[in-house]
């Protein structure tokens, strides 16, 4: 009963990172779930795949009833009905471990739909659009192929993290019944503090410096560039039929200037993803980056990462560039002023004095302080409110839903050709071997 109550309650604040499965309440997945459901034969891995299912959505539920007013809010997290709404996922959890045909079930139910839009494509021509795309792909890649190593100098302002403690490498990973690497919280903030990347942004205006969106007094959004920080999450994905961990951080910027009214991609809010694929070992296998709307995917490989390009690999990867420092040094990122693209790659340290940042977990974003309690920066439909870019007039008909917006962890679209998700844990596979 509580459980049928609870979406309703919530529907004004309904997060979008995790998908619901339809006519099994309790559970939600997201693509690195929706890919092992399948897999899980042995009663260990079905109770394992649905002890995480349970976990998501107990976590959603969490962010969600937290931006609820405050009687409503103070109902919900009272301890009773907390302990109801555990129980009644334990209990859904032990029901689907002891049926095979309602497991089956639920495996098709937690597969996540894709975020394009086939009306979109189909109004759009979406097959006489397609040259115009490869046309600006190919321009784009080749401006990256032609780009040189910046020369340093003060009009580069250096972020780097604050120190932590840096465990040795290697470190031993051990893997849960689902073949997912595990870290223990000590060793997952080795990694991350390990392999944080340092930063050198060209500065021309405000605009290019990294900080941290907020609500003000009133209600409004606002970003703070004074607090300097990389917002950090973990994932998974899968390569050559093995798992392996990542590493993802996210730097906002207030937003991208527009030089003039028509800008196609100026807007509110700008930043950078950047996600590091780890073997057994917590060395990195491979570097890739967005934007955070899924726009300009971009690959990395570290000097002695066994990977290769596979062959005829669709658009997104023929530009992969092999580094040249190994897998267990920080990069270095140096990104453009004003557009905020990531312009070169590489280890350097500055001379320059730098500005430290701190890390926080991604999902502060989903529970920003308010004041009304908590709001998350993201819409239900996974966008960030007020970030929409001109560029969505044109860009239409590849059927990604407002291409230029920022948007939230697992609503990245990054192809404008076929379909792709930043978080598909199968993505990498189609472009290394």
């Amino acid at each position: 009963m509580l459980f049928s109550q609870l979406p309703e309650a919530t529907q004004a604040h309904q997060d979008a990172q995790y998908h619901r499965l339809p006519g099994f309440i309790g559970l939600r997945s997201d693509r690195v779930l929706a890919a092992l459901g399948a897999s899980a034969d042995s009663p260990q891995q079905r109770r394992q795949w649905l002890h995480y299912l349970a976990a998501r959505d107990a976590e959603a539920s969490r962010i969600e009833i937290a931006q609820l007013p405050a009687p409503q809010r103070r109902d919900w997290n009272s301890p009773a009905r907390q302990e109801a709404l555990g129980a009644c996922r334990a209990r859904q959890v032990e029901r689907l471990s002891a049926d095979p045909k309602a497991f089956t079930r639920a495996v098709e139910a937690a597969q996540v739909p894709d975020d394009y839009r086939d009306w979109a494509r189909s109004l759009g021509l979406y097959p006489l659009f397609k040259p115009i795309l490869r046309r600006g792909i190919a321009a784009w890649q080749q401006a990256d192929a032609e780009t040189m190593a910046p020369a340093d100098g003060a009009h580069w302002l250096s972020y780097q993290p604050i120190a932590s403690v840096v465990l040795p490498l290697p470190l031993t990973l051990t893997e849960d019944d689902l073949g997912l690497p595990q870290a223990d919280p000590q060793q997952l903030e080795a990694l991350l503090a390990r392999h944080a990347p340092w930063l050198k942004i060209a500065q021309a205006s405000r605009s290019d410096r990294i900080g941290s969106p907020y609500y003000r007094h009133d209600g409004s959004r606002d970003f703070n560039p004074l607090h300097a920080r990389l917002y950090q999450h973990s994932s998974w994905s899968q390569l050559n039929g093995r798992w392996h961990l990542q590493l993802i951080y996210q730097l906002w910027f207030s937003q991208r200037p527009k030089p003039n009214a028509l800008d196609l991609y100026g807007g509110e809010l700008d930043g950078l993803l950047w996600r590091v694929t780890l073997d057994q070992q917590g060395k990195a296998l491979l570097y890739d980056s967005i934007h955070p709307c899924g726009c300009w995917h971009s690959f990395y490989l570290p000097a002695d990462s066994p990977l290769q390009v596979r062959q005829n690999v669709d658009e997104e990867a023929r530009r992969t560039q092999r580094l040249s420092f190994n897998g267990d040094t920080a990069a270095t990122l140096w990104l453009s002023a004003g557009e905020h693209r990531l312009h070169w790659v590489d280890a350097r340290r500055s001379s320059y004095p730098p500005v430290h940042y701190q890390r926080q977990t991604l999902n502060q974003l989903r529970e920003l302080p308010h004041p009304q309690g908590r709001r998350s920066l993201y819409a239900n439909d996974g966008l960030v409110p007020g970030s929409e870019r001109l560029e969505r007039w044109l860009l239409w008909p590849s059927g990604v839903a407002s291409p230029g917006a920022m948007r939230q962890w697992g609503k990245h679209a990054t192809a404008f050709i076929g379909r792709a998700h930043f978080d598909d844990p199968h993505l990498l596979g189609r472009y290394f071997e």
